[in-house]
């Protein structure tokens, strides 16, 4: 289970690199790079205050040495992630640019790119 995540987690990263200098323009890949790493970073730091935030104030105090219901702070937790997946999957369907495609690695394309699409329609 854990040797499926590293893996998943190693291809994802490796495709966020890949789009981050593909989108940046020629003259600021070093300010595109170091904002991408520089975002990601607070979004770790937003997303792990928030969510222990709403691990320890939402659910029905059980006492003052019990604190509160667990259960109901995890599965908030488990909620506003999926909320987040959802709204930034649909962030990304209305990015538009096609122009080079998205490969992973030198076999295996996910999107192929304008002039291969005009290639295969000729």
């Amino acid at each position: 289970l854990i040797a499926s995540f590293a893996i998943i987690f190693a291809i994802n990263s490796s495709i966020h690199s890949f789009l981050v200098v593909n989108y940046a323009s020629k003259e600021k890949v070093a300010v595109s790079v170091g904002f991408y790493y520089m975002s990601n970073a607070l979004g770790r730091l937003m997303g792990t205050l928030g969510s222990g935030l709403l691990y320890t104030f939402v659910g029905e105090d059980v006492g003052p040495l019990a604190g509160t219901n667990a259960v109901a702070g995890l599965a908030t937790c488990f909620l506003a992630g999926t909320l987040c997946s959802v709204i930034s999957a649909i962030i990304t369907l209305f990015i538009d640019d096609q122009s080079n495609g998205l490969k992973c690695g030198p076999c295996c394309t996910i999107v192929k790119s304008i002039e291969e699409n005009m290639e295969k329609n000729s």
